[in-house]
């Protein structure tokens, strides 16, 4: 089906680091695959994309993992008086979205995400999906379910490329499968408390618990300090981010921070 969606960077959206399973194919539309659902995007003019998916699949769940009834250009209009720096971001990532993606595939992805590449994340994600998902017509592999990683042989995780974090990302399998934290229930939680349950699990400390509260919980005003942002902050914001000014959307502003650093050291 086809949909306008006025400002979506779709290129950025997908370079962004929030999901490592998204990338631009050769002949220019874009790959996606959620869970157990895979995506064809392709931009067929300024501001008219064409979704692989039916209508149905698109409005009930399509529309939300890519964050679409949030009014984006609303955001951009609060941050015309910021400073240089961050309306300089907001002018070149103004056009991500930040995705709605499903917790266990992100906690994983993001445990695995420490001291690694964006690339070297995708490589061990497909890994993953391919030794332990399940195949997808049309596509390469659905994401391992809790109780394949759970029963995973350890030597298996570890030719994945997970390194170190073998045990962490086998630890935490165990934990959703088992029932002992509900990715679902937790939902419901506060940011707090949210945090300190996410943090429950092995190799999860507050950049990590922090990325999945966005770009999984769609929590908007958290805000993960990587090497990328701790970077920007210390050389642009001596005297602190402006928190209290841009609340409710800090964690959108984070990723803008985020694309800008990367595109001005040419890494995306």
């Amino acid at each position: 089906m086809k949909v306008v969606i006025p400002g979506f960077n779709l290129l950025l959206t997908a370079n962004s680091g929030q999901s490592f399973r998204f990338n631009q194919r050769k002949d220019g539309a874009f790959s996606l695959i959620a869970g157990n659902r895979g995506l064809k995007i392709r931009e067929l003019e300024d501001s008219l994309f064409e979704f692989s998916c039916s209508e149905e699949a698109f409005l009930t769940f399509w529309q939300d993992y890519f964050d679409l009834k949030r009014d984006y250009s609303g955001i951009l209009d609060r941050v015309k008086d910021a400073d240089d720096y961050l309306k300089s971001a907001a002018e070149y990532a103004g056009g991500v979205r930040i995705l709605r993606q499903e917790p266990f595939e992100t906690l994983i992805a993001f445990i695995i995400s420490q001291r690694k590449s964006i690339p070297s994340i995708k490589a061990c994600v497909e890994n993953l999906s391919k030794m332990f998902g399940e195949p997808l017509s049309g596509f390469d592999y659905a994401f391992p379910s809790p109780e394949a990683l759970a029963n995973a042989d350890e030597k298996a995780l570890k030719a994945c490329g997970l390194g170190y974090r073998v045990p962490y990302v086998k630890k935490t399998a165990q934990m959703v499968d088992s029932g002992e934290v509900d990715l679902i229930s937790i939902s419901l939680l506060d940011d707090n408390a949210l945090e300190e349950q996410l943090m429950r699990f092995p190799g999860v400390g507050k950049k990590v618990a922090s990325c999945v509260m966005l770009f999984s919980y769609a929590r908007m005003e958290v805000f993960p300090v990587d090497t990328w942002i701790s970077k920007v902050l210390d050389k642009e914001y001596e005297d602190g981010f402006p928190f209290d000014r841009y609340q409710g959307i800090t964690g959108i502003l984070q990723q803008y921070l985020f694309c800008y650093a990367r595109h001005l050291a040419g890494r995306a």
